[in-house]
């Protein structure tokens, strides 16, 4: 996805969204959308914080494209963060999250569907990425999109947490 690529993607009520990667300037829709998350969210989505610093560092990895760091927008307000970590090495790390209130609009599938494309069309070999054991809907998502479970492994979350997580890996390259 080019740096200022816009795609828009259509719920199933056929709102329109528009996808896009994030910038400098994207620092306080970043931070809302952490802050917007609830509880519920952000018990299996809290890839990092969303203080100054870390916030401004992930939108610099994204604008040197590093990261592909997207977010989807229904006009200013960023109601998903959804990455390509690590996006320049062979295999990137997938994260993805969606506001509470935009769940169920049928867009995990096709943002992550962004995502396999992308880093398909960029050349990477392969995608991964982690989930909690107990985020049943994610995982059945992750599988249905090609993903493979192969480990359990310790993961450090946003708030200092250490959780135990399903990784798993989508294959884009034989021998991958």
């Amino acid at each position: 996805m080019k740096l200022n690529e816009n795609v828009i993607i259509t719920s199933k009520e056929g709102d329109e969204f528009t996808a896009r990667r994030l910038l400098r300037r994207d620092r306080a829709n970043l931070q809302e959308f952490g802050s917007s998350l609830s509880k519920e969210s952000t018990s299996t989505f809290l890839p990092h914080s969303y203080d100054d610093d870390t916030v401004d560092a992930y939108l610099e990895r994204s604008e040197a494209g590093e990261d592909l760091i997207l977010g989807l927008f229904s006009k200013d307000r960023m109601v998903a963060y959804f990455f390509l970590w690590y996006y320049t090495n062979p295999i990137p790390l997938l994260g993805i999250g969606i506001l509470d209130e935009y769940q169920g609009k049928g867009f995990s599938k096709k943002l992550m569907q962004l995502l396999v494309d992308a880093a398909r069309q960029s050349g990477r070999d392969g995608i991964e990425l982690t989930t909690l054991p107990d985020n049943h809907r994610a995982y059945a998502l992750y599988e249905s999109v090609g993903f493979n479970h192969y480990a359990d492994v310790k993961n450090l979350v946003g708030d200092g947490r250490v959780v135990i997580e399903r990784a798993m890996f989508l294959q884009l390259k034989p021998n991958a």
